[in-house]
């Protein structure tokens, strides 16, 4: 259509002038202004006269558009999470932080890295001000990375905190080597330290029993530089497998010591110790034959009645010490029962108060029961009596003594502690020079003394 129009431009000119008013015009193209071709009005001829050209226009510039206004958004949420300090698989770790809305009730959750993933661990909610605290323990050691977050998803969580490294540190519990072995009541224990210290932790002490079977022995704390003694039952010979734990904490966290065997021996462990005075108050008087720098205290292991063994004493003449030391330490191999074994000063220096406890004794500066007008032998320190209970005495006036060993008179009854002729005591008092009472007219199954 444009191509036809400018072909016949100049007959278009020419054409225009005759064309009626109104004629239409192509659409394609701008409007063209033809020169004016017409009949004056004063009937001069035709004049073809020029159109100027408009004055040229100050083109106007495009108006500058203002932006427009962007909506001011709500106040973005925001999460913080401080740094935790280092802790132990067995102590909880505290994670805290704020957000940046002071609310209270906004739901935290807590997050750990394990390989490929996050993993919630705890949840909360904050507190005034917008604050917020977890207390989480994890059993394990290493350093983990944490987290936390407004809400329950990383997906539509308001808000996520920056990640937090903890190391968890590895809490340990050594034993130290123990002995060889340890005689029976020598205090045997299971030392040790445990990292970190935790002044006035309890800690307790396990026998194992086979089975996946503990039991617990003792229990004990540590102190201040996270020392530990805990005392291990010595009181029978035993080979005890033992290991220290912590109490008080989940099984998860709960510390183990390595494994240790503690040997217990049974020993007489006889000690002997020098005599004052003010060690036999009750036994000791102004006059008696032996001053108190001529007795010896002489502590020594005996077996129970229960099957334990117990620590007793006898108070003796110095020269006795050695031949007691040969008779016990025979009688106590043999694992011949004794009921217990103190000063007579314990029962006031009472001999019938001494007799009716089942004791066990030797020195007593006194007369004999029965007999006010004869000194008793146990003023010397040599004469001893065992088991006075299994073991009566008829004294000089026809009395038993004690009232409660009277059932122990028929000796063709053999029941523990009762003394016999095949006895071990017997044998070996009899073989250090001694005398039985039993040989006596009047009987007294207790008591041996020098011949």
């Amino acid at each position: 259509m444009r191509k036809t129009w400018r072909s016949v431009g100049v007959v278009g000119v020419l054409l225009l002038g005759v064309l009626p008013a109104g004629a239409a015009q192509a659409v394609d193209d701008p409007p063209v202004t033809p020169p004016t071709v017409g009949v004056a009005p004063s009937g001069t001829p035709d004049v073809v006269e020029s159109t100027p050209p408009p004055a040229a226009e100050t083109p106007t510039p495009p108006a500058v558009e203002e932006p427009t206004p962007t909506p001011t958004p709500a106040a973005a949420w925001s999460i913080t999470l401080d740094q935790p300090a280092a802790s132990w698989e067995d102590k909880p770790t505290i994670f805290t932080g704020k957000i940046s809305q002071p609310i209270t009730g906004s739901y935290i959750t807590l997050w750990q890295r394990v390989p490929g993933a996050w993993v919630l661990r705890a949840s909360t909610r904050t507190t005034a001000g917008g604050v917020y605290k977890f207390s989480f323990t994890w059993p394990y050691t290493g350093t983990f990375a944490f987290r936390t977050m407004i809400g329950v998803k990383d997906t539509t969580a308001l808000a996520i905190s920056a990640y937090r490294t903890v190391p968890i540190q590895d809490r340990k519990i050594v034993i130290n080597t123990p002995a060889a072995w340890y005689a029976t009541l020598t205090g045997a224990s299971v030392t040790g330290r445990m990292t970190p210290a935790e002044p006035g932790k309890e800690l307790g002490l396990q026998e194992y029993l086979g089975s996946g079977k503990w039991r617990t022995l003792s229990i004990a704390k540590m102190d201040a530089a996270g020392n530990f003694r805990l005392r291990v039952p010595d009181d029978v010979p035993s080979t005890r497998t033992v290991r220290v734990l912590t109490r008080y904490v989940n099984q998860p966290a709960m510390e183990y010591s390595g494994l240790a065997t503690i040997v217990v021996k049974a020993a007489l462990n006889p000690k002997v110790y020098a005599v004052s005075a003010a060690m036999v108050p009750n036994t000791y008087r102004a006059g008696c034959p032996v001053k108190p720098s001529s007795l010896r205290l002489l502590q020594l292991n005996y077996w129970g009645f229960d099957g334990k063994v117990h620590r007793g004493e006898l108070v003796l003449r110095d020269a006795a010490v050695a031949k007691m030391i040969t008779v016990w330490t025979a009688t106590f191999t043999s694992k011949f029962p004794i009921r217990q074994m103190v000063r007579v000063d314990r029962f006031g220096g009472s001999d019938v108060r001494s007799m009716a406890a089942d004791n066990t004794s030797a020195f007593n500066c006194r007369r004999v029961t029965g007999d006010p007008y004869s000194l008793s032998p146990h003023s010397y320190g040599w004469a001893i009596d065992i088991n006075t209970v299994e073991n009566p005495y008829l004294a000089a006036n026809g009395v038993w003594y004690p009232s409660n060993g009277l059932a122990y008179r028929n000796r063709s009854v053999s029941r523990p502690g009762m003394l016999f002729a095949s006895s071990t005591a017997t044998k070996y008092l009899i073989a250090q020079g001694y005398f039985w009472g039993a040989r006596w007219a009047k009987p007294d199954y207790q008591h041996f003394e020098p011949k």
